[in-house]
This record gives structure tokens, C-alpha cells and sequence, in this order.
């Protein structure tokens, strides 16, 4: 063999080497650089995790502050969703809602979606909260109940209508009857309530009240609730949509007692309470349902997380 073979076979080896050499050097470059670009992208992703997390707990807070003003009494049926609040902006969005899921029960929720950093990546948060309903006693089950049994007149009136579209829905489970007797289940801290005066109010007045005094001389209306510390004397019209609370007895003098939804006695230190000749009463769920989340104030939450990147 000569030496220009050999030079040039040596010469072969060399480049042979030297290719395989940065063939190496690249591959080890590529997953290097690989690496870094995984490593960047994975930290993004959990950065924008982050950052759509705590947009979704700023739209609970927003839920949460709206529950708390006492909006979610315009959910008068369950299934009833609102909108507490929601933005969009350039790379992000978020929304807050309030759902009534049943009559004791309220779930907020807040949402957000945000762009991630990395191309054709969002980051999704949802927060939740369920939020228990304290109603201040059972929903009555008849138009009228008392801690002792009524004395009806044949001239009063008592009303069942029957459970049909949201009046089904508003219903107690069971029977509705016409009079019931119970303890006296009244837990409202009646000394919240704002106070009226009978004598002095000439308009109809709509919301939960507790009168100053136990006779009724002028007419009065009311939509809502109102509570009486004491017996109650008919002796003018008295007309209340929604419910009825007297801690004492109902009396008849001359007024007329109507009522749409039902009226709750205790019957403390006064015998029976009573319906006079032309009282009416006529049973109404949902208006008992209304009147009562006026009284009805949110329990304490539980809360829980769901984060996506997709």
C-alpha cells in the first residue's frame, strides 16, 4: 500500500470520527435545548395555574359579597341561577354566579379562563362554595297553625288551592291541611326586625316587621313578614301577604284578618286564637317561601378547587 493510500485512508477515519463527534455534540445540543424550552414551558403553565386560580377566588369573593347582601333572595325557586359579576379582558376572563340548588341550599361559583403564555394553551380555574339556608322554623304545612287548635267561625273563609305549577314546586312534601297544631317553633330575633307602628302607617309596606303593639286599629298591609311580640286584636282590616307571626293568639274584633300564604300563633297566655265571620285565609307556598327568606340568613361555606390547563 502506498503512503498517499494510507494518508488518505487516515484522513477518512478522521472525517468519519469527527461527523459522528458532532452528530453527538448536536444531539446532546437538541435535547439540551429541548429541556430548557420543557422546563420554561412547564413553569409557565404553573405560573398561569396560579394566576387563574386566584381570579377565580377574586370571582367567589364577588359571589360571596352578593350572597352576603342578601341578593340571593331573587332565586325564589330552586334551579334558579344569577350573574354576580363578570369581566373580559385581553388574555383573561372571569365570572361569578350564585345558583339556588335547592330551598336550603345556595352554590357559588367563580371561573376564570387565562391565556397561559404558551401557544394555544388556557388555564381554567373554577372555584365552589355550597352555602346553607337557616330558615327560622319549618315551612308550614297548613294556612293556619297554632300551639292550640283554632276556633273557626262558619262565615271565615279557608283556602287550599291546588299544588299546581310553581305552587307545586313551593309546596312542603306531604299533605297540606287546612289547620294544624304545633309548639311554637318562631326562632326570628324579632328585636331585628325594624318597627311599625299600627296607628301611624298609611301605606302598604313590603319587607319583615314586628308592630310595637298588639291592636290593629287602622288598615294595614303588608307583603313579607310580620311578627307580633304579643296577642294581636283585629279591630281594623288587616291584610298580609306572605306570613303571619304571633307569639300570642290571634283575635277577632270587628276587623277583617286576610291573609294569602299563613298565619303562625303561639298562643302564649291567651287561649285559642281565632278567625271572626269574613276572615280569609288562603294558603299560598311560595308567598310563605318569599316572606321567610327575608328572615333566612346564609350558614358558614365549604369550598373546594377544580384547575385544568387545556
Amino acid at each position: 500500500m502506498s503512503a498517499s493510500t494510507e494518508r488518505g485512508r487516515r484522513r477518512g477515519i478522521a472525517l468519519l470520527i469527527a461527523v459522528v463527534i458532532c452528530a453527538v455534540v448536536g444531539v446532546c445540543v437538541l435535547a439540551l435545548w429541548r429541556g430548557s424550552m420543557g422546563a420554561a414551558r412547564a413553569a409557565t403553565l404553573e405560573s398561569s395555574i396560579s394566576r387563574a386560580e386566584s381570579l377565580a377566588d377574586s370571582a367567589l369573593v364577588r359571589a360571596a359579597e352578593s350572597t352576603a347582601s342578601g341578593a340571593w333572595r331573587s332565586l325564589e325557586l330552586p334551579g334558579q341561577m344569577m350573574v354576580a359579576g363578570s369581566d373580559t379582558r385581553a388574555g383573561s376572563r372571569w365570572r361569578a354566579d350564585v345558583g339556588r340548588v335547592g330551598w336550603g341550599t345556595l352554590a357559588l361559583r367563580g371561573v376564570a379562563d387565562m391565556h397561559s403564555g404558551a401557544r394555544g394553551v388556557m388555564s381554567h380555574a373554577e372555584r365552589r362554595s355550597v352555602v346553607p339556608l337557616n330558615a327560622p322554623f319549618p315551612m308550614p304545612e297548613s294556612p293556619l297553625i297554632g300551639a292550640l287548635a283554632w276556633s273557626i267561625d262558619a262565615a271565615a273563609t279557608i283556602n287550599l288551592p291546588l299544588a299546581v305549577g310553581a305552587e307545586a314546586i313551593c309546596r312542603p312534601s306531604g299533605a297540606v291541611i287546612a289547620a294544624a297544631r304545633h309548639p311554637f317553633p318562631m326562632a326570628v330575633d324579632s328585636l331585628r326586625l325594624p318597627l311599625i307602628d299600627p296607628d301611624t302607617v298609611r301605606d302598604s309596606l313590603v319587607g319583615a316587621f314586628r308592630l310595637t303593639g298588639g291592636r290593629i286599629t287602622r288598615a294595614l298591609r303588608i307583603t313579607g313578614m310580620l311578627v307580633v311580640d304579643t296577642e294581636v286584636v283585629v279591630a281594623a282590616d288587616l291584610r298580609v301577604t306572605g306570613v303571619l307571626v304571633v307569639r300570642g293568639s290571634v283575635h277577632p274584633a270587628g276587623g277583617r284578618l286576610d291573609v294569602t300564604g299563613a298565619v303562625v300563633s303561639g298562643d302564649v297566655n291567651g287561649g285559642p286564637s281565632g278567625l271572626g265571620a269574613g276572615d280569609r285565609v288562603r294558603y299560598d307556598a311560595c308567598a310563605i317561601r318569599r316572606a321567610v327568606a327575608r328572615v333566612t340568613s346564609p350558614g358558614p361555606t365549604r369550598t373546594w378547587t377544580t384547575m385544568t390547563v387545556f
